[in-house]
């Protein structure tokens, strides 16, 4: 080390020992002067016995009546510093105490010290505390009496107290401030009376001095000391490495699921695996690639996939549940298998032939055949009339049907609380249940395409493709060829169970010539107002963006009506007043009466431009050919629902025209038939009180952590403004979910309530399935002047989830709390598969449509404009990323606008539910290990389970109907949101610029 011009070594930094230590600088006086002192060979370190007289602490206080010479400083530590010495003379023998010198002492600055210091010197106190955070080097403090001193220094975070026996030479009560390394005495500073300069034995005190005994013994322990800390380092290391061995071997095994729903979820995912794909070049094909093979596909289905093979399970559990006779049930339930029983029944069907549709058809002021099929050369078709308003009348409230013109009730897109009147093109075109297990289309394409989804009432997590008129390989002219020769044949069976050929003036060829001739004049007349339809929805669609539907215009019947007359006079027709009579005519089967000048009707642009083109149509065609439409149009939907000679017929007419879609058996027909029109019904049959107990807590808690998750994910968004933020905090928070079944549903006499006015009759399947949709009919038109009660969107037998936007709720039905979507074992399993479908649901309320629907369901500005523009530039990333995916088994790209709502829900919901996973571990620790995937962690598991979630087959045929719904097909649905996930590439360690790791990824939440 360096030394000083005293020649004193460099000491260890003075630093603050805390509080059980002030650093206090005390100087012991225990004898007189004239005693004997030790001589100058005498140790000056660590042998106390040596020095006579040694008092204890409490002895400081003892005056002296000797002069004090103290010694100060006279400027800073921080440079070469030489220190003065300060004389201070007792007054008396008693006294000892000299003001002088104590303030001189006080003059030392706060910075000279590092911690608090105290002087004690002759019993008098002195007080320096420091004020500034300075630490200084090497700085030794020590008061001297001439017997011994006590001093303190520093020594790491160590105060090390140290006792030395002073050289006789040194004057009474003398006192130093030394910095070692940098104090340097006075050149003319005269000699001592030994001899000795301020060098060896001054009025500084020469700590660390070459000639120090004390710094001479201490640098001969430093080897030892050195020694000491190396062993004691080594022992620590010891004994560090063997409670690491003793861990490492005693480690308790890990724990390895060995439950029954953890073996199944083992099983499921190693056979639905193709392990020799690379999971970060093709991962769906990783997770499903042998997923067909392990479930094969069903005739009755053009597509399979997990959600339909538990739909298929769900229909075998009601169809169970509808041939057991269980005693003390509502009475709904007992309706319920009535109906079902009264459909399984074909004996009776056959043997009631078609007269229960020709009833029918009369009560709706239809003949038994068309009238067109009698028509002769000299036909008067001006002398003809039809009420063909009339009749579309009665067929909406006797059968629920829309025949021209489209009529619902829903809430209002400003006020979710009330209801408000909706018009356009025809909405439910079959209120009667599918023949095949493929879902009946609910809440059709008008409120899909011509109102964004808004006032449609839920989005749902599924793809509606079997909704659609699905595209097949046959072409055009083909397809319009089974249809009509189906059309002809269904109309020549009405005219054989009429006795048309006996009451007709025309031949058998004749009348078979009309049959042909009716059934081509109704495919043109269905064409063409089709393309009404479909035209006008498209132009629509391309021409508008999401803030038009902000404002969707509102009318009176009187505005309706002027309109749609100058359009049918432009168009060459004659005008008629159509709507206010339409109206009035729905509303007399209810309680309900409409104020025409108040009560103003929904109609978008383009179905306003459908309601008078049709107007004009109509006014143009002869009213025999309207009748013919109506009557086939009705025809059609029911007498699939009678006879086995008219099932067979239109089964064979559907295989034709979509091959790989053959019908399911009877009693999965007649189970989905009854799900379908009393669902409620049949879920009494399924809920117990074990979900309510024990399922649905859990089910809470993983929404409200997603929905956490999304929050966090939100305030990260640095697209969105503060106020933004807030408001969609807001509405996270007031988000409902409705989980399993109404909590109604077991509570006694809920449920015959529920249905109350429908009756059921074992012997008559389709006047039942009539009964039921007139009850409902009425049930919309009367509460029409209600309050919305905020109703559930599907029944709980329904393999879907949904979200309603202008209720701002999420549906999830009791099946789809079950295995393979829950109850998988683990929850990382859990996690990725429900909680990316409730996520999904989550995320919906913020996607492009439902970002346009506040807390409350309002569809209102709720979003700063600056945030919209980010929001929307946004997802033009999602768009060209979807839009780039091909399908080659169609030589085709997907429509990434099409499908953006359902994508931003997709990649929103996996994080989320990844999110939550990862704070549902932390709270609750580790989880065990999936058998035969011990080697996986957690977020491994997670996606594997999300990507399982999409295994699924497809025909061509399904293929090209996904391409025209707005989710992209479930291969897509995996890859876009995996690709979009920083966290996938990582668990599964994939190497940047991979397929599954690409540069680009697109986030919105």
């Amino acid at each position: 080390m360096a030394t000083s011009r005293l020649g004193m070594r460099r000491q260890s930094t003075l630093r603050h020992p805390g509080d059980s230590h002030r650093g206090v600088l005390e100087a012991y006086q225990t004898r007189s002067p004239e005693s004997g002192l030790p001589g100058r060979d005498q140790p000056r370190l660590g042998w106390p016995e040596a020095c006579t007289g040694m008092g204890k602490r409490e002895a400081a206080d003892v005056q002296y009546p000797h002069a004090a010479t103290a010694w100060t400083r006279g400027r800073s530590l921080r440079g070469s510093t030489a220190f003065e010495p300060v004389t201070c003379l007792s007054k008396s023998a008693g006294s000892g105490r000299d003001p002088g010198c104590t303030s001189r002492l006080q003059e030392l600055p706060d910075a000279s010290f590092h911690f608090p210091v105290l002087f004690r010197i002759a019993g008098t106190t002195v007080s320096i505390r420091r004020t500034r955070p300075h630490i200084l080097q090497n700085v030794l403090i020590a008061c001297v009496s001439p017997i011994r001193s006590v001093y303190y220094y520093g020594e790491g975070k160590r105060v090390v107290r140290r006792t030395d026996c002073l050289n006789p030479c040194w004057g009474p009560g003398q006192a130093a401030i030394i910095r070692t390394g940098t104090a340097s005495a006075k050149p003319n500073t005269p000699p001592l009376k030994n001899g000795n300069d301020l060098r060896e034995s001054g009025y500084l005190i020469a700590v660390g001095s070459r000639t120090s005994r004390f710094r001479r013994k201490y640098k001969k322990r430093i080897p030892f000391l050195v020694i000491v800390i190396i062993l004691l380092l080594l022992l620590i290391a010891f004994i560090i490495i063997s409670i690491l061995y003793v861990l490492a071997t005693h480690r308790k095994p890990v724990h390895t699921c060995r439950s029954r729903e953890c073996l199944r979820s083992a099983a499921n995912l190693a056979l639905s695996m193709d392990t020799s794909a690379d999971p970060c070049d093709n991962f769906y094909q990783f997770v499903c690639g042998n997923w067909g093979s392990d479930h094969p596909r069903p005739d009755a289905y053009r597509s399979y996939d997990w959600f339909r093979d538990k739909q298929t399970k769900v229909y075998s559990i009601v169809r169970d549940f509808l041939n057991r006779n269980t005693s003390h049930q509502p009475r709904a339930v007992r309706q319920a298998k009535d109906m079902y029983h009264a459909c399984m029944d074909t004996k009776v069907l056959d043997k009631l032939g078609l007269k229960p549709v020709i009833t029918i058809l009369e009560s709706l002021g239809l003949p038994p055949y068309p009238t067109f099929i009698n028509v002769t050369e000299d036909f008067d078709y001006s002398a003809y009339t039809f009420d063909w308003l009339d009749t579309v009348i009665k067929v909406k409230t006797q059968i629920g049907m829309d025949v021209l013109i489209g009529f619902d009730i829903y809430t209002d897109p400003k006020n979710s609380s009330v209801y408000r009147l909706i018009m356009g093109s025809p909405e439910t075109t079959n209120p009667f249940p599918s023949t095949h297990t493929e879902r009946k289309r609910h809440n059709g394409r008008r409120h899909f395409n011509d109102f964004k989804g808004f006032i449609k009432r839920a989005t749902d997590f599924l793809s509606k493709m079997e909704h659609k008129s699905s595209k097949s390989d046959l072409d055009d002219e083909k397809i319009a060829e089974i249809h009509k020769i189906f059309y002809a044949e269904l109309m020549k069976l009405f005219v054989l169970e009429a006795g048309g050929l006996k009451s007709s003036k025309l031949t058998e060829i004749e009348l078979d010539q009309n049959v042909i001739l009716a059934a081509n004049e109704y495919y043109e007349m269905n064409r063409d107002l089709y393309d009404l339809e479909t035209d006008n929805s498209t132009a629509e669609l391309e021409s508008s963006d999401d803030a038009g539907y902000l404002n969707i215009p509102d009318y009176t019947v009187n505005e309706i009506q002027a309109h749609t007359d100058a359009i049918v006079e432009s168009n060459n027709g004659t005008a008629s007043p159509i709507w206010q009579k339409y109206l009035e005519g729905l509303f007399n089967v209810s309680n309900t009466v409409l104020d025409f000048d108040s009560d103003k009707i929904l109609v978008s642009d383009p179905d306003l431009r459908y309601m008078s083109l049709m107007a004009a149509y109509v006014s143009k065609t002869p009213p025999v050919v309207l009748e013919l439409y109506i009557w086939v149009k009705v025809v059609e939907v029911m007498s699939v629902h009678t006879t086995t000679e008219l099932r067979n017929l239109f089964q064979r007419a559907y295989e034709q025209a979509q091959p790989h879609d053959p019908a399911p058996p009877r009693s999965l027909h007649c189970a989905n038939a009854v799900n379908d029109m009393m669902g409620m019904a049949v879920s009494y049959g399924i809920a117990d009180r074990h979900f309510i107990n024990v399922t649905k807590p859990k089910i809470i808690t993983m929404i409200d952590e997603l929905k956490n998750s999304l929050a966090h994910l939100v305030g990260q968004a640095r697209w969105m403004d503060d106020n933004t933020k807030l408001a969609t905090y807001q509405k996270i928070i007031d988000m409902k979910s409705l989980i399993g079944f109404p909590d109604w549903l077991l509570e006694e006499g809920k449920l015959d309530e529920y249905y109350e006015g429908i009756e059921i009759d074992k012997e008559k399947h389709l006047e039942n399935l009539i009964n039921i949709n007139q009850v409902k009919t009425k049930n919309v038109l009367n509460r029409f002047r209600g309050v919305n009660n905020f109703s559930w969107a599907t029944d709980p037998t329904e393999v879907n989830a949904y979200h309603t936007f202008q209720e701002n709720t999420i549906t999830v039905p009791m099946v789809m709390l079950q295995h393979p979507f829950y109850d998988l074992g683990l929850d990382s399993l859990n996690y990725g598969s429900l909680g990316t479908v409730l996520g999904h649901e989550i995320t919906h309320g913020f996607d492009n449509f439902g970002r346009q629907f506040d807390k409350n369901g309002n569809m209102l500005p709720w979003w700063s404009n600056s945030t919209i523009e980010s929001f929307v530039n946004m997802t033009q990333c999602f768009i060209d990323q979807y839009s780039g995916y091909y399908v080659p088994e169609l030589d085709d790209h997907l429509d990434g606008k099409q499908t953006l709502g359902e994508n931003i829900a997709d990649n929103g919901g996996l994080r989320e539910a990844l999110a939550a996973l990862k704070h549902h571990l932390k709270r609750r620790g580790p989880e065990p290990k999936l058998p035969g995937f011990e080697s996986l962690t957690p977020e491994q598991l997670f996606f594997l389970s999300y990507g399982n979630l999409w295994c699924g087959v497809s025909t061509r045929e399904s293929l090209l109907a996904e391409l025209e719904d707005e989710h992209s097909p479930q291969q897509f649905r995996a890859r876009g949101a995996l690709q979009n996930s920083a966290e996938f590439a990582r668990a599964w360690r994939c190497p940047p610029g991979s397929a599954m790791n690409p540069s680009k990824r697109c986030i919105i939440f």
